[in-house]
């Protein structure tokens, strides 16, 4: 018994340092672009960047991603006239509040950025537009339907929440943020959870992956009913679908475009995955300038 029981002790020890590593673990995403922020709430801070001048456009990266994803599409709206707001969510470089017990809910992250908006102000009474991708896109739609009077526009990059992801590729997400696996073997996972058949994976998309801020965001979702969120308040809604996303397949683009009409705008990416800011960056520019720019 003894011996069974120190065995059992060693394989718990063991479990718990694993548990901790891959918690606290991750190569850092690459720098975000823009003048570094931090806003202090009650028990917790949310980083943000600032890029550009003009209307604000706030920018909601995708699960366990940093805001650095959004890179070259901030520079293009900066470009453009727009003023860029790069969140980082719970977890993610100097935001944090995302314990491991902590139950947190979409609503949670949704007012972190809303915490953000006004305290930042601006033009047209501090309504900003908001663009999520993937998981930033359930937030960037609570945000909407939490607090209308600060949306004035959702453009929606990869957008799911209807439609079942296929347990494959569930599988191969969160084998992702293992960060202790071979780069090979994640690479294979994010090719096939992410990227379309053909698109060359770029480095910062190998690194970049954190643990720590995907599992409360994961168990977020599970914690608030669609129906407090799909249908993303009331303001228009510009929605980037990529032709071979396996995670947010065409089918929720469908269902959303029937349910809500004329205020939603689907636009089809060719040759785009999930992944769809590395893979067909320009052809999201072309359809997002635009769609901005006539609700200045």
């Amino acid at each position: 018994m003894k011996t069974g029981w120190k065995i059992a002790s060693i394989l718990c020890a063991l479990t718990a340092v694993l548990a901790l590593y891959v918690w606290s673990s991750g190569r850092q995403a690459r720098p975000a672009i823009g003048e570094e922020r931090v806003l202090a709430l009650a028990d917790h801070r949310v980083q943000y960047y600032l890029h550009g001048r003009g209307e604000t456009v706030v920018l909601l990266a995708s699960l366990g991603r940093s805001a650095s994803d959004f890179n070259e599409l901030a520079g293009t709206l900066a470009g453009a006239g727009f003023r860029t707001v790069a969140v980082e969510l719970r977890g993610i470089g100097g935001s944090t509040g995302s314990g491991l017990f902590k139950k947190l809910t979409q609503h949670d992250y949704a007012a972190d950025v809303a915490a953000v908006i006004r305290g930042l102000g601006g033009p047209d009474g501090g309504r900003v537009h908001v663009i999520g991708h993937a998981y930033g896109n359930r937030i960037a739609r609570t945000l909407a339907a939490d607090s209308p009077e600060l949306v004035k526009s959702v453009t929606l990059i990869a957008a799911g929440g209807y439609v079942p992801i296929p347990g494959e590729i569930r599988k191969a997400m969160y084998l992702i943020f293992f960060n202790f696996l071979p780069d090979r073997v994640r690479e294979r996972c994010i090719r096939e959870a992410f990227f379309a058949p053909g698109n060359a994976i770029p480095e910062h998309w190998v690194r970049g992956w954190y643990f720590r801020a995907s599992w409360p965001q994961s168990r977020a979702t599970l914690r608030t009913p669609r129906e407090q969120w799909w249908s993303g308040g009331t303001a228009p809604i510009l929605l980037l679908q990529g032709e071979n996303d396996r995670i947010a397949p065409e089918e929720n683009a469908r269902i959303m475009k029937k349910e809500f009409g004329d205020r939603v705008k689907v636009v089809s990416i060719p040759r785009a995955g999930h992944a769809m800011l590395p893979e067909q960056g320009e052809l999201i520019e072309k359809a997002i300038v635009p769609f901005l720019e006539r609700r200045r």
